[in-house]
């Protein structure tokens, strides 16, 4: 993790943060697609108190990623319940990359205990300063869920600025032998619209094949984190429900929708590694580990 030297901006939120006129405005703002060096300290934290799940937008979630309801909060509906935190800080004015365009890399949570649908606790967010790597630059959120000293969930997303690709990709990796898929869907062309409003990430990428094409891919494009919500949904059926887990995982290449996956698993010692690909080729679209604490 880089270190910051500016002081933080603080953000705190008593109710949920609502950002649609800042992210409007910070989408329209002339940001650049890469941050100036001085700029690479910026950190912010935002606290939202008395953080609670919205029962219709829960609803929609577990309807539209086919989810089991088993009186607990999906651990991936959480990132969702961040997503105003994570906006409140992208969204800032000082925060100093152009929304449009970034890409989210990886996600890795703990979820420490279950969480009852309509539990209320407090909430934080974290930026500590951003990274150049050779592919862009990087930066990672850092979310707890918490009751009084006790944590009950945290969450790292690393988001990257990509720079331009210069010159022809490096050819794919070999594919390794997963074996017979333990599970098979199609995803529908819709599935980025329905899936925007329960997870508030409305980026024109995964709303409409018009949107999309504005940023090259010649369809939508399906959200990672709702691709992912199903593949642990999966996993976890035969894991009682209290069962403390980490969960890690990497978005590897696009879904254009409408598409048809297959889950893959591997059992390990101590987890289960997973990836969903994209038919009918076999290329990776997430790559994960789901590991009980």
């Amino acid at each position: 993790m880089p270190l910051t030297v500016s002081p933080p901006i603080s953000l705190a939120f008593s109710s949920r943060p609502r950002n649609a006129g800042a992210l409007f405005r910070s989408l329209l703002a002339a940001r650049p697609a890469q941050a100036a060096p001085e700029q690479h300290d910026i950190a912010i934290q935002a606290t939202w108190h008395g953080a609670q799940a919205d029962a219709k937008r829960l609803k929609q979630y577990r309807e539209v990623c086919g989810l089991t309801n088993a009186g607990f909060l999906p651990p991936l509906y959480l990132h969702a319940g961040a997503m105003p935190l994570h906006m409140a800080i992208m969204s800032h004015p000082q925060f100093p990359l152009r929304l449009l365009g970034l890409v989210h890399l990886s996600n890795s949570m703990q979820c420490l205990r279950p969480i009852g649908d309509f539990e209320t606790l407090d909430m934080d967010c974290q930026l500590h300063g951003m990274e150049a790597t050779e592919r862009g630059q990087t930066f990672t959120l850092h979310t707890r869920l918490h009751t009084g000293s006790e944590t009950v969930w945290t969450e790292t997303s690393t988001f990257m600025a990509p720079l331009p690709r210069s010159g022809k990709r490096a050819p794919p990796d070999a594919l390794p032998d997963w074996g017979a898929p333990v599970a098979r869907w199609a995803v529908a062309g819709n599935a980025g619209r329905r899936f925007a409003g329960p997870s508030g990430d409305w980026n024109p990428i995964h709303v409409s094949a018009v949107t999309a094409r504005l940023f090259g891919y010649p369809r939508a494009i399906g959200h990672g984190m709702f691709s992912a919500a199903r593949c642990v949904d999966l996993l976890c059926r035969d894991l009682p429900a209290c069962a403390p887990l980490n969960i890690d995982l990497r978005f590897k290449r696009p879904l254009l929708i409408p598409g048809e996956v297959a889950l893959h698993t591997r059992q390990e010692a101590d987890s289960t590694r997973f990836v969903l690909n994209v038919l009918p080729n076999g290329e990776p679209h997430i790559e994960g580990v789901l590991r009980r604490l």
